[in-house]
C-alpha cells in the first residue's frame, strides 16, 4: 500500500484544482507499476517465454500475465549498435524449406548487430551498402552473399567459413564413396568387421515397418534415376520432386540403390540371455523348443517366437548378408556388412586419432580401393593445409587436384578455382565464422522457448536485446 499527499491549488484561474504527489525516480506517470518492478518483468520475459516468464513470477509473488509480459518486451527499445570491421553472415530458417532470414555478427565484440529478412542477393545488398566501413566479412560459400558483398562492398575481403571447407570436403568424400560403393562391395568383409551379434525384429510389425520404409526409399530411388536417364540435371530433378537437394544428389549418383545398413541393436528382454544363447548355438543347440525352455528355466519372461527370430538372424549372419536379416523384399546381390556411404565418408575426412580400431580397421579395408585411396590422399592433404593455414601447400594441392583422374574431384577443385581470393583467405586470415554459427545456435533456441511462434519483430528483438542496456 502506497500512501500519497493530496494537494490543492489555490489559484482559481488553474486548470489542476486538485493534484497528488509523485515519485519520478521509482514510479512513471499512470504506472501501475514501479520501475524496479518492470525492469524484473523485462528480464525474465527476455529470458524466457512469456508463458514460462508468468509462471517463474508467481513464485515471487508478482501477479502478471503472459500478454502484459509481451506488451514490456515489445515496448523495450534498443540500443543503437556500433557496426565493427569484421563482420560474419550466414542464413537461418524462419520456416524451414520456406523462409529464411540472415544474421550480421561483429566478430570483434562477439555480439549480433542485425537480422535481415531473406538470404537472397536483393536482401541482404541494401544493409551492408548502408555501412561501407566493414572491411572483412566471413561467410559460408552461398553465391548471393558472395554477389551482394562483390556489389555492396568491393573493398571488404571475403572470407571462407573453414567449417564449412570441411564440410564441402565430407561431401566430397560421400560422392566418391557412392561411386566406388558397388566395388566396395565385392571386396571379402574380414570376419573383425562383421557383426558380432545378429539383428534380429522384435515383432513382424517391426519387420512390416522396416519393409514399407525401404520400398519407399526403392521407389524414390528409380524416379530419380528415371528423370536422370531422361537428361534432367540434379538441381532439375530436385524442383521436379520438391525434395530435399541432398537427398536426391546422393541417389543421383548412387550406380545402385544404396541400402541402409543394419544399426544397433534395440534393447529387448531377450538382452540379458543373448550370452547363453550365443554359447548354446556355439554349442551346436539350434532347436528353437529347447533354446526356449532353457531360457524360461534362467528367468526368461518373453516369447518363443523372439527366441525363435533371434535364431534365425543368428544363422543367417553366419553365412549370408546380414541385411537379408533386416528387409523381406529383394535386396541387390552384392550387399555386404560395409557400412552406408555416409558413414564411410566420414572414416575418410577425420583424422586418423579419432577413429576407433573398428574405424581404422574399416578404413583399411575401404582403402583397397585405388579410386578410394587417391580421394583419401587428397582429402588429408587439404585438411592438413588448412589446419596448419598454409596456403603454399593449398596452391600445390589445387594444383594436383585439378589434373585428378576422378570428376568429382576435378569439379570440387574448379569450384575453389572460381572463388580463389575467397577460399584462399581461409589459409591466411585468423577470422571464422564459427562464432556466427554459435549466435545461430542461440537464435534457435530462443525460437524454440516461443515454440516457434514467434514473429520475425519479436524475435529480433530478443537477439538483439542487451540486458544492461535498460
Amino acid at each position: 500500500m502506497l500512501t500519497v499527499r493530496r494537494f490543492r491549488c489555490c489559484n482559481s484561474a488553474c486548470a489542476k484544482q486538485t493534484f497528488v504527489e509523485r515519485f519520478p525516480d521509482w514510479l512513471p506517470f499512470y504506472a501501475h507499476r514501479t520501475t524496479r518492478l518492470t525492469q524484473l518483468m523485462r528480464r525474465v520475459g527476455f529470458e524466457v517465454s512469456a508463458e514460462s516468464g508468468r509462471r517463474i513470477l508467481r513464485f515471487m509473488r508478482v501477479c502478471t500475465s503472459g500478454d502484459t509480459l509481451l506488451r514490456i518486451v515489445k515496448g523495450t527499445p534498443l540500443q543503437p549498435r556500433t557496426v565493427g570491421k569484421v563482420l560474419g553472415v550466414d542464413d537461418w530458417a524462419i520456416r524451414k524449406g520456406h523462409r529464411y532470414g540472415t544474421i550480421v555478427v561483429d566478430h570483434e565484440s562477439r555480439q549480433v548487430i542485425e537480422l535481415v529478412t531473406g538470404r537472397m542477393s536483393e536482401d541482404i545488398q541494401p544493409w551492408f551498402a548502408a555501412h561501407p566501413e566493414v572491411e572483412i566479412v566471413t561467410r559460408d560459400r552461398s553465391r548471393d552473399y558472395g554477389s551482394a558483398l562483390d556489389s555492396a562492398l568491393p573493398h571488404a575481403e571475403q572470407v571462407a567459413d573453414r567449417w564449412h571447407l570441411l564440410l564441402n570436403l565430407r561431401q566430397l568424400a560421400e560422392r566418391v564413396i557412392a561411386s566406388a560403393y558397388r566395388r566396395l562391395k565385392q571386396f571379402p568383409v574380414p570376419p573383425e568387421l562383421r557383426p558380432q551379434r545378429p539383428m534380429y525384429l522384435r515383432s513382424l510389425r517391426e519387420q512390416g515397418r522396416r519393409d514399407t520404409s525401404r520400398q519407399r526409399r526403392l521407389d524414390y530411388y528409380n524416379e530419380v534415376q528415371r528423370l536422370k536417364r531422361e537428361g534432367l540435371t540434379a538441381s532439375q530433378v530436385m524442383m521436379h520432386l520438391g525434395r530435399n537437394y541432398y537427398t536426391v544428389r546422393f541417389f543421383y549418383n548412387a550406380a545402385e540403390f544404396p541400402e541402409r545398413m543394419p544399426g544397433r541393436a534395440p534393447h529387448s528382454i531377450l538382452t540379458p540371455y543373448l550370452d547363453t544363447l550365443e554359447a548354446r548355438f556355439q554349442a551346436g543347440i539350434v532347436n528353437v523348443g529347447q533354446l526356449y525352455e532353457e531360457m524360461a528355466a534362467k528367468g526368461y519372461k518373453g516369447s518363443k517366437g523372439t527366441v525363435g527370430r533371434w535364431l534365425q538372424a543368428r544363422r543367417l549372419m553366419g553365412g549370408e548378408d546380414p541385411v537379408v536379416a533386416a528387409t523381406s523384399l529383394p535386396i541387390t546381390d552384392t550387399s555386404s556388412a560395409i557400412p552406408s556411404s555416409l558413414k564411410l565418408a566420414w572414416l575418410l575426412v577425420l583424422p586418423d586419432a579419432k577413429l576407433t580400431e573398428r574405424d581404422q580397421a574399416m578404413l583399411k579395408h575401404i582403402l583397397q580401393d585405388d579410386v578410394v585411396a587417391h580421394c583419401h590422399r587428397l582429402i588429408h592433404r587439404f585438411r592438413q593445409a588448412l589446419h596448419d593455414r598454409d596456403s603454399d601447400d593449398f596452391d600445390r594441392w589445387l594444383q594436383t587436384a585439378e589434373k585428378s583422374s576422378l570428376k568429382q574431384i576435378r569439379s570440387f577443385a574448379k569450384s575453389l578455382r572460381d572463388d580463389y581470393a575467397f577460399i584462399r583467405a581461409a589459409f591466411t586470415s585468423p577470422w571464422s565464422n564459427g562464432h556466427t554459427e554459435g549466435q545461430i545456435t542461440r537464435l534457435k533456441f530462443i525460437k524454440r522457448q516461443m515454440y516457434g511462434r514467434a514473429s520475425f519483430a519479436l524475435l529480433r528483438l530478443k537477439v538483439l536485446y542487451q540486458p544492461s542496456s535498460t
